[in-house]
């Protein structure tokens, strides 16, 4: 395991604005670089993040396909997440991707940071697709609807 170290002084949660202290403290490591830097959620908020963000997307894209091309347009332009992300709570630094893993100071443990049943390789690739023919259809029915109106407003 690495050397970590301890919470910063005077810190607190960007989320719950609770204390960070070193029963809550967890710091994050970027890839490629392998560095680890003081994350800027408390613990539960992490978990929290690492049980929920994958389905969230899911729900979420779900929710604006009823209705607006433009929130499935920005959902899905990355594709669905894989990794623990936020970029006010675990800033990348240049160079970096993505989030790999967590340490705990809690527990002293480092865990993926792996999102709780996200996709990768085939599996990600055909729901990103499938998600990306919803968008088009909706962006053509978008189309569709608005050349009607300029048509009903030219007469």
């Amino acid at each position: 395991m690495s050397a970590h170290g301890k919470p910063p002084p005077d810190t607190e949660c960007m989320c719950s604005f609770e204390d960070i202290n070193e029963s809550n403290y967890v710091e994050y490591q970027t890839a490629p670089s392998e560095k680890w830097h003081p994350a800027k959620f408390s613990e539960p908020i992490v978990r929290e993040m690492l049980e929920t963000s994958f389905q969230r997307y899911l729900d979420d894209v779900e929710k604006a396909a009823r209705d607006c091309a433009a929130a499935v347009r920005r959902l899905v332009s990355k594709g669905p997440p894989i990794w623990l992300e936020d970029k006010h709570a675990f800033p990348l630094p240049e160079g970096d991707t993505h989030v790999v893993q967590v340490w705990f100071c809690s527990t002293n443990t480092e865990e993926t940071a792996r999102l709780k049943g996200a996709l990768e390789g085939a599996d990600r690739d055909n729901l990103w697709d499938s998600q990306k023919e919803v968008l088009a259809m909706m962006e053509a029915a978008e189309a569709s609807s608005k050349s009607e109106e300029e048509n009903e407003e030219g007469k």
